[in-house]
């Protein structure tokens, strides 16, 4: 039983560092984007 339950934590934790690791990389292509709309302007 104590078996099954580490296994659920350690696939909880996978699943959670994953979605976190999505959240930033998509904020991060967002920030490039508005990084290249405000260098474009200045020019």
């Amino acid at each position: 039983m104590k078996h099954i339950l580490f296994d659920l934590f350690l696939v909880s934790l996978g699943s959670g560092i994953g979605v976190v690791t999505m959240c930033l990389v998509r904020a991060g292509s967002q920030f490039d984007r508005d990084m290249e709309t405000w260098k474009g302007g200045e020019k």
